[in-house]
């Protein structure tokens, strides 16, 4: 059983390695493209029609990436002052509770993801002649990453001694200020 565990935490951790290297690089290509945009409008006088639409497209990639990525590392906004009271038991039964209420939104965003990829993936975009499809699977793909992210705070709020916190920390993290 270890084994499995061990070799499921290194596939999150490949994956959120990999999502936050995919936002880095969409962040940098989004920052180029408006400021090439700033410079040919500004600077040259021509506007380019497709940098104000795909610059758009970047940022819904990097927010639903993003707040995958967040779901791991419970950096999402909690309230965590009746949380933090609890004794230790019931920290861990509430955390996760929790965490199986944010798996079934990560359900939600993957099932409907698909049905809206389905939907209207075949528009077309308004500046350039491409389809939706490469933009909107953000949607799916992120409830997936939510789904499997909320599985491993899961488990580790299972397997640890002590509770994590609902915000601002993963279960790994709590307690090592204490350490040497």
């Amino acid at each position: 059983m270890d084994t499995v565990l061990s070799l499921f935490d290194r596939l999150v951790a490949l994956t959120a390695a990999l999502v936050r290297i995919v936002c880095i690089v969409l962040a940098t290509a989004l920052f180029v493209i408006v400021v090439a945009a700033v410079i040919a409008r500004y600077g040259f006088g021509q506007a380019v029609s497709w940098t104000e639409e795909v610059p758009r497209y970047l940022l819904i990639w990097i927010s639903f990436l993003a707040a995958a990525s967040c779901v791991l590392r419970r950096e999402h906004v909690g309230f965590d002052v009746l949380f933090n009271a609890l004794p230790n038991g019931p920290r861990r039964v509430l955390g996760t509770a929790l965490s199986l209420l944010v798996f079934g939104f990560g359900w939600i965003v993957f099932r409907y993801g698909i049905t809206f990829v389905q939907d209207f993936g075949s528009d077309l975009m308004e500046t350039i002649p491409y389809t939706n499809y490469w933009y909107y699977p953000a949607m799916p793909i992120s409830g997936f990453l939510i789904m499997l992210f909320s599985i491993k705070v899961m488990i580790d709020e299972l397997r640890s001694k002590e509770a994590g916190a609902i915000a601002g920390a993963s279960v790994e993290t709590v307690g090592m200020e204490q350490r040497p």
